[in-house]
């Protein structure tokens, strides 16, 4: 993905979603929020296990490609 270091909103959010809380952010285009969320999602993900474990949802079809 390109990224050397979390954006602000990474660094603070992925702490608090990787403990289990969860979080209601705010930042504008471009400043690493799907980032902020899919990192601790996928650090959840059991790949031993063969089930759903997560999904995204998204309102409107252009965040969906974004996503």
């Amino acid at each position: 993905m390109g990224w050397e270091k979390p954006s602000p909103i990474q660094e603070e959010s992925i702490p608090i979603a990787l403990s289990g809380r969860d979080i209601l952010a705010r930042a504008k285009n471009g400043t690493g929020k799907s980032g902020a969320y899919l990192i601790p999602l996928l650090e959840r993900i059991d790949l031993k296990r063969d089930c759903i474990q997560a999904m995204v949802i998204v309102p409107t079809r252009e965040l969906a490609l974004q996503v």
